[in-house]
């Protein structure tokens, strides 16, 4: 019975990853080719920057919050409905506080300050994302609940993209597609809980701070991941220029979509791990996995420029070049994100998970820092350098598996 729901869970994360997969991978060749070089590096730029916005708005309650959840279902479930709510009221104010960051940080950097409106519709999209509960319904593993509302609001969103915006003119119009795709979201998101009768109480001020402090280690850890993703391409932004940034977009847009395909296992597995700990499946998972994994780099290497001509156009040639340097990042991070935290966080080494994704990341920051003052900053010394910390993070998480490795079940 367990390994039918974990079963149905994985199949309904994955639904939900191959609709992330497909947004980007339908909507990024159709824009790449209507929108000029420098409008899309600006699209994406804002998109990047939205990122860490919505990062901050999410601070890890995709795994403090789930674990918390997870641990009272059957249990204490009259402790669920206060989870709920205090979540929601911690979201709120990191929403608030993004904002005033926001409004400061948008005018320094030129790409958000001559495309305010731009930028602000976005911060919309991404704030109604607060009232979507998927860190309940993770934690009572009914993944249904997060892929269904996902999977009908991106369909919207695609359908209008593909149907109304012909060219730059008609930038603005994208965030606007966000936010009507996020209040879809929302809506069936929060009809889905009114079925499930959990109600919303609250607990008070001392529990909210105690909350965010507890979830400010899984917040720091992600954030140290995004340096791997995000960060690089605002880096990009500022040290280049919107063309650069159009191509480095295009690239990490790949090199994501990969990584979605991983996103699933370690999610659907997460809370199995926290209660068996459970190491067979583990092996099972990441020996299953290599084998693609090789070949589709195979198929990268001899034909990258192809692949990305098909998908970007014949502007983004260039592109599949950079993509065979970030090939090792595709491949290792399937095993750094396996042994983070569905291993590791499943055994509560949660500071260590953390320590050895702030430790990449600075190993990454440090790499960027000495390319730029040697002047060798361009698309390929950056992909290095992410190759590098990504090897790096994997390294330092499986000495620590290695270390703890008496705390798992075989």
């Amino acid at each position: 019975m367990k390994n039918n729901k974990l079963l149905s869970n994985t199949m309904y994360l994955y639904l939900l990853t191959i609709v992330k997969m497909l947004f980007p991978l339908v909507t990024l060749p159709y824009l790449t080719r209507i929108l000029s070089v420098d409008a899309y590096g600006s699209v994406a730029y804002i998109k990047s920057y939205m990122s860490y916005v919505q990062l901050v708005l999410d601070f890890g309650f995709l795994l403090s919050a789930t674990k918390d959840i997870a641990l009272v279902k059957g249990k204490n479930d009259e402790k669920i409905p206060y989870i709920v709510g205090d979540t929601f009221v911690e979201k709120i104010i990191l929403l608030v506080l993004s904002a005033g960051v926001t409004s400061v940080v948008s005018l320094f950097i030129p790409i958000l300050r001559e495309n305010q409106l731009f930028t602000w519709l976005y911060f919309i999209a991404v704030g109604l994302t607060i009232f979507l509960p998927d860190y309940l319904y993770r934690g009572i593993e009914k993944m249904e609940c997060v892929a269904i509302p996902f999977t009908v609001s991106k369909a919207v969103s695609i359908l209008l993209t593909l149907v109304l915006i012909k060219s730059d003119n008609d930038l603005i119009l994208i965030p606007i597609f966000e936010i009507i795709s996020n209040l879809i979201a929302v809506v069936i998101s929060l009809s889905l809980l009114k079925k499930l009768k959990i109600g919303i109480k609250l607990t008070g001020f001392k529990k909210w701070v105690s909350d965010l402090k507890e979830s400010a280690v899984y917040f720091l850890s992600n954030f140290a991941t995004t340096v791997f993703g995000a960060l690089t391409t605002l880096i990009v932004g500022v040290v280049l220029n919107e063309e650069d940034v159009a191509y480095w977009s295009v690239c990490m847009q790949i090199v994501s979509a990969a990584k979605a395909m991983y996103t699933p296992i370690a999610n659907s597995i997460y809370p199995h791990m926290v209660t068996n700990k459970d190491l067979k499946l583990v092996k099972k998972i990441r020996n299953l996995m290599t084998i693609p994994m090789v070949l589709g780099s195979i198929v990268v290497m001899i034909f990258g420029e192809n692949i990305m001509v098909i998908i970007g156009g014949e502007n983004y040639e260039y592109a599949g070049y950079i993509l065979k340097f970030l090939l090792p990042v595709i491949v290792v991070s399937f095993y750094s994100m396996l042994y983070g935290w569905p291993v590791l966080g499943a055994i509560d080494k949660v500071k260590q998970t953390t320590v050895s994704t702030v430790v990449a990341a600075v190993i990454q920051i440090i790499g960027i820092l000495v390319i730029y003052l040697f002047s060798s900053f361009n698309l390929v010394s950056l992909a290095t350098c992410c190759c590098v910390s990504e090897i790096a993070l994997l390294v330092i998480r499986l000495i620590i598996f290695k270390r703890n490795r008496n705390l798992f079940s075989d």
